[in-house]
């Protein structure tokens, strides 16, 4: 395997082995309740040295009777899939100087209940002010829907796409505030936003939880060179596609993949926020990474770019509950992948992109 598998990958006795945090994201819990279940002894840890390292199968055990109704009480601590409760993952911003005005915007979007959609085009339209893309906008004119006044042709569709899909009289007046606010720099602060604002539940149910920004500096400065051809096939809002662009210098180069719209939408401004002054349409797409990819149709035209990539970088995701349509179909698309885990099928579907077979794979656990 990869070397650069290997070494983002935590190994123990030649077992896949989970730190605690990634343990809690793939039980759905907290990492103090992990560190409470492992007093109780409802989880192993490797050794009283390894206090806090899982064996993976071990916890997929665990997981695997609280699904099953094996652990009541576990179940109504752990199971995720249907809590509405939100909060802000602060490990996941650069600059901790800025999450208090970062909260106050949390905060007021939830306050008004504004929709997801809504509140996230008004602070994107706020971030386009500050990048001096758009300018002499108020919110009247995103109320009434005028046409916007932007200096770069392919952010202007990309607004234009999202705010046709509004419904009228979603977005009011006294949602100024969101137009107006301060936005702290960070490398990827809309998806900071979504992150805070996408309910606990949700994320479990789709494994969606990104990635720290630490991690994901210390895969790419060790990986990606400025010619390097790379894909996220599980890109959410785009922080491995911004790291990449630190290093590559055609955007055409980075390719983006997730089912999740507001995300991708997120990740395509992004890009063209990070190359502004460049005429170019990202290449990131909303499509299912696992079913759509392969037939090579995802991009049209330009659809045998699809593959012989350099790097792949991404935190795919954990536990996600396919439905019984889907487990089906992934049953006899990878035959070979028996452990059911949604993990192991995009790393099987990532090892198949790679230039000439050779193996450059980061996925980060």
């Amino acid at each position: 395997m990869a070397n650069g598998f290997i070494k983002n990958l935590a190994v123990y006795n030649n077992e896949a082995v989970l730190n605690i945090e990634s343990t809690a994201i793939f039980l759905g819990i907290s990492t103090a309740t992990v560190r409470n279940w492992v007093k109780c002894g409802h989880l192993q840890a490797l050794s009283e040295n390894t206090k806090y390292f899982f064996h993976k199968k071990d916890v997929e055990d665990v997981k695997l009777k609280i699904l099953n109704g094996d652990l009541e009480k576990l179940n109504k601590r752990a199971n995720k899939a249907k809590a509405d409760r939100t909060f802000i993952p602060d490990e996941y911003i650069q600059d901790k100087a800025g999450f208090e005005e970062l909260n106050s915007i949390v905060t007021f979007i939830k306050s008004n209940n504004i929709d997801l959609s809504s509140a996230l085009l008004l602070i994107s339209l706020n971030l386009l002010q500050k990048e001096e893309i758009i300018c002499g906008i108020n919110i009247k004119d995103i109320v009434q829907k005028k046409d916007l006044s932007i200096t770069n042709k392919q952010i202007k569709e990309e607004i234009k796409s999202w705010l046709s899909e509004i419904e009228d009289g979603t977005i009011k007046e006294t949602f100024s505030f969101l137009l107006d606010c301060n936005i702290p720099k960070q490398r990827d602060v809309l998806g900071f936003l979504y992150q805070s604002l996408l309910v606990e539940g949700q994320k479990s149910q789709s494994g969606s939880y990104y990635t720290p920004s630490n991690i994901v500096d210390k895969i790419i400065t060790e990986y990606v060179k400025k010619d390097s051809k790379v894909l996220d096939p599980c890109c959410g809002t785009g922080q491995f596609l911004l790291a990449f662009s630190d290093v590559i210098k055609d955007p055409l180069n980075i390719y983006g993949i997730d089912f999740d719209q507001i995300a991708v939408r997120i990740a395509r401004l992004n890009i063209l926020i990070k190359f502004k002054n460049k005429n170019f349409a990202p290449n990131i797409v909303c499509k299912n990474t696992l079913f759509d990819i392969g037939s090579y149709d995802l991009f049209s035209l330009n659809d045998e770019n699809i593959r012989d990539f350099n790097v792949i970088a991404t935190n795919p995701p954990w536990g996600v509950h396919f439905l019984k349509v889907n487990s089906e179909r992934l049953k006899r698309l990878y035959p070979m992948i028996t452990s059911l885990e949604s993990f192991s099928y995009f790393l099987k579907k990532g090892i198949g992109l790679f230039k000439n077979n050779f193996l450059q794979l980061n996925f980060n656990l």
